[in-house]
């Protein structure tokens, strides 16, 4: 572990790196996003901070890093999510022949320092691969308004990975897998029999981990998955209501909709011509 901290920048010249500012994407602002990139890393690269203004969020694509931090020396490698916590200091130090990765420096706000704080080091990630071509799109993109969307999903998958539970236990691994198998088919009537019957816990300590994780019941949260999974198809694609509709589990489409305004606060329609 390092003894004395201090600020550290070795970037060597076979690194490669592509930045995305507020000064040329104006938007992540609004997103409390100081500044974020792409970094293809090989030969020397060494980044400290004795004191970091901002929370880093690291998502580890391919290759492996060894960074030190106050609780001790790791070495992380690919399909991990990093997190740095704003004025804890670290060091980063690439031994292994390359990393790929991408980063964001998050202000230190309050929407930020509640999924930041007390999160671990590293966790594992399956969304890197994701944002690592929504952040390339919005960085070579140069209309404005043909980057809202990506960086509606450059919101979504900040917000869902920072906010999943943590992998580090085999409770939270089995969430974690349990909201997996949901998102791959939300159109299928599950029951919280069927969900604790995936996981092999009773109904009641089901009930006792959502609501632990996520503050909402296993249904409740199937619900919300579903609004947010419709809430994109009206953002994103031509399908009807009623083929959105049946896509995230309702048959009726009257039921849809009014399920869909009771959460969003919108009927789809509506939410559909305010986001395009």
């Amino acid at each position: 572990m390092t003894d004395v901290w201090q600020d550290v920048l070795e970037i060597g010249t076979e690194c490669n790196e592509r930045f995305v500012e507020r000064e040329k994407v104006p938007e992540i602002e609004n997103l409390n996003i100081e500044i974020s990139g792409i970094s293809n890393l090989a030969g020397r690269y060494q980044v400290g901070r004795s004191n970091p203004i901002s929370h880093d969020v690291i998502y580890s694509i391919e290759g492996a890093i060894d960074i030190d931090t106050e609780q001790g020396h790791f070495t992380i490698g690919p399909g991990n999510l990093i997190t740095l916590p704003a004025h804890k200091p670290f060091l980063m130090t690439l031994n292994a022949p390359a990393w790929n990765m991408v980063w964001f420096h998050l202000d230190d706000c309050p929407r930020w320092n509640n999924l930041c704080d007390h999160r671990p080091l590293s966790t594992a990630c399956e969304s890197g691969r994701q944002l690592y071509h929504l952040l390339s799109f919005i960085y070579y993109e140069r209309n404005a308004s043909l980057r809202k969307p990506a960086l509606k999903q450059l919101e979504y998958y900040l917000e869902e990975t920072l906010c999943a539970p943590s992998p580090g236990s085999s409770e939270s691994h089995r969430i974690n897998q349990l909201i997996r198998d949901i998102e791959r088919r939300l159109h299928y009537a599950w029951t919280v029999d069927e969900m604790s019957d995936l996981v092999q816990y009773s109904s009641p300590h089901l009930h006792r981990l959502f609501q632990t994780h996520f503050a909402r019941s296993p249904i409740q949260h199937v619900i919300y998955l579903r609004m947010e999974r419709a809430k994109y198809l009206l953002t994103h694609t031509n399908w009807s209501i009623e083929q959105i509709a049946e896509q995230v589990g309702y048959q009726d489409v009257f039921n849809f909709s009014k399920r869909f305004k009771k959460s969003i606060g919108f009927p789809p329609g509506q939410f559909r011509k305010q986001n395009n």
